[in-house]
């Protein structure tokens, strides 16, 4: 019902993300969505790819540190005032965001966005009790 998101940790010093995201392409890894937190001398880059286990897995044989997060996904119209909506349904609920990030489906008009949150059910259900479509994995290739 979810999305797996990877964080990989790196040194946060020049050339890190592009080492990163040719190592991914040399993979064949689809980035479809990529966060870059700095977090004083290292960062975390988050990903959201088609195939995370696979990613997750070749990363790590290659000696990248990272680690695998359930991630809620949420899509709603490309809009304004869409994710004022959502955010709002989620602060009137008490519930405290930890991150978020958005992105654009390929397939239609409509925006995606990727939050981290304590209670990935609590939030799911408050969102879909509201007419927000929750997205899983599997969802990420036709969308």
């Amino acid at each position: 019902m979810y999305i797996h998101q990877i964080s990989v940790f790196v040194e946060n010093k020049a050339g890190n993300l592009a080492k990163l995201t040719n190592f991914l392409a040399d993979k064949n890894v689809n980035l479809r969505a990529l966060e870059v937190s700095d977090a004083g001398d290292y960062g975390i880059i988050r990903l959201i790819v088609d195939h995370p286990i696979t990613t997750l897995t070749v990363l790590k044989d290659n000696n990248w540190v990272c680690n695998l997060t359930e991630v809620i996904g949420v899509k709603f119209p490309d809009e304004p005032g869409s994710m004022a909506k959502t955010v709002t349904m989620l602060a009137d609920a008490g519930i405290s965001v930890e991150y978020c990030y958005a992105f654009l489906a390929k397939k239609s008009n409509d925006a995606l966005m990727i939050f981290r949150v304590q209670d990935n059910d609590k939030v799911a259900t408050i969102l879909k009790k509201n007419g927000i479509k929750i997205i899983a994995q599997e969802d990420l290739e036709n969308i």
